[in-house]
C-alpha cells in the first residue's frame, strides 16, 4: 500500500493531497479488527499487508512528484504481485499503471468514474486528472478499458470518439438506471481477460455519499452499490491493483468520503482474501 499526496493535477478544487491520510485515519473505527461479515473472512489470516507510507513529494513540482511515485511503484512491483494505491488525484494512475504493466504486461482496466478522464491537454498539460485515461491508453498500458458510472458534461464528443475508436466500453449512469449494476459488473467479468486493474475516482459515487472530491457530479452510484462491484470483480478476476484517488478532505462532510474510500480498499483486500481461500 502506496499513498501519493499530490493534487496538482486537478484542474478544479484542490485538497486531494490529504487524500491518504485521511482514507488511513478512517481505519480508525474498525480498531484493527478486518474480519468481514458478509464475505466471513479475516484479512489478516491469508494476507500479509504493508503500509509503505506516502511518496516524498515537492508542493508544485508536478512532474517531479509523477516520477517519484513510478519510481516508488517500481520498486514496490519487485517485491510484491499486488498493490494499494491512495491518492492524490487521478493523474498518479500513469507512473502506477506504468510499474504495474511493467510487471504484469498491459492489464484490463476497469474504471469507475463520473468523468471519463480521455481529454487530450495540449502540449502544456499531458498530464492532468482529466487526461489520465488517454495517457496510459496512448502507452499501451492496458488491453481493456472499461468505464463505468459516467455523467454529466464533457469531454466533448470528439474526445468520446476516439475513446470508442481505441477499444474503450463504457456505460453512463443512464445505462446503470437502464440496465442495473449487477448485470453491467457481470458484464465485464465475462469479458475481460488476464490481469486486471481497478481504478476509483471516488467521484463515481453520488455526492450526497462522497460530498469530499473536487469534482462532484450529481446523480452517482451509492456507496453500496460501489462496495459491491469492487466486491464482485474481485472474487471472480484476478486483480493485481486498485486505487482510489480524487478524495478530498477539505470539502468532507463528517469524514463520510474518507470512510467509503477506507471501505473500498478494506472490500479489496477481503475479496482478495476470500478469493486466496477458495481459488
Amino acid at each position: 500500500m502506496l499513498g501519493v499526496p499530490i493534487d496538482s493535477g486537478t484542474g478544479g478544487r484542490p485538497g486531494a493531497r490529504f487524500g491518504p491520510a485521511a482514507i488511513r485515519e478512517a481505519s480508525a473505527l474498525i480498531a484493527g479488527n478486518l474480519y468481514h461479515v458478509g464475505l466471513e473472512t479475516e484479512v489478516f489470516e491469508h494476507l500479509r499487508i504493508v503500509d509503505v507510507g506516502d511518496v516524498p513529494v515537492t508542493p508544485g513540482q508536478h512532474d517531479r512528484n509523477l516520477d517519484a511515485a513510478e519510481k516508488w511503484m517500481r520498486e514496490l512491483m519487485t517485491v510484491t504481485d499486488r498493490v494499494v494505491v491512495l491518492g492524490g488525484d487521478h493523474s498518479v494512475l500513469l507512473p502506477v499503471l506504468r510499474a504495474v504493466a511493467d510487471k504484469h504486461g498491459p492489464v484490463s482496466f476497469v474504471h469507475w468514474d463520473a468523468h471519463a478522464d480521455t481529454w487530450d491537454g495540449g502540449p502544456e498539460r499531458l498530464l492532468t486528472h482529466a487526461t489520465a485515461v488517454r495517457r496510459v491508453i496512448e502507452e499501451g498500458l492496458t488491453n481493456q478499458v472499461f468505464q463505468i458510472g459516467l455523467r454529466g458534461y464533457g469531454p466533448s464528443r470528439e474526445t468520446f470518439a476516439w475513446a470508442g475508436e481505441n477499444g474503450v466500453e463504457h456505460w453512463t449512469m443512464m445505462d446503470v438506471d437502464e440496465t442495473g449494476l449487477t448485470d453491467i459488473v457481470q458484464q465485464v467479468i465475462s469479458t475481460v481477460t488476464g490481469k486486471v486493474y481497478i481504478s476509483i475516482d471516488i467521484d463515481v459515487l453520488d455526492p450526497s455519499y462522497a460530498p469530499g472530491t473536487g469534482t462532484p457530479e450529481p446523480g452517482g452510484l451509492t456507496s453500496r452499490e460501489l462496495l459491491a462491484g469492487i466486491r464482485d470483480l474481485v472474487r471472480n478476476t484476478d486483480v493485481v491493483g486498485l486505487d482510489v484517488v480524487e478524495v478530498a478532505p477539505p470539502y468532507d462532510h463528517a469524514d463520510v468520503t474518507a470512510l467509503v474510500a477506507n471501505r473500498c480498499v478494506l472490500e479489496f483486500l477481503s475479496a482478495t482474501a476470500q478469493r486466496k481461500t477458495t481459488g
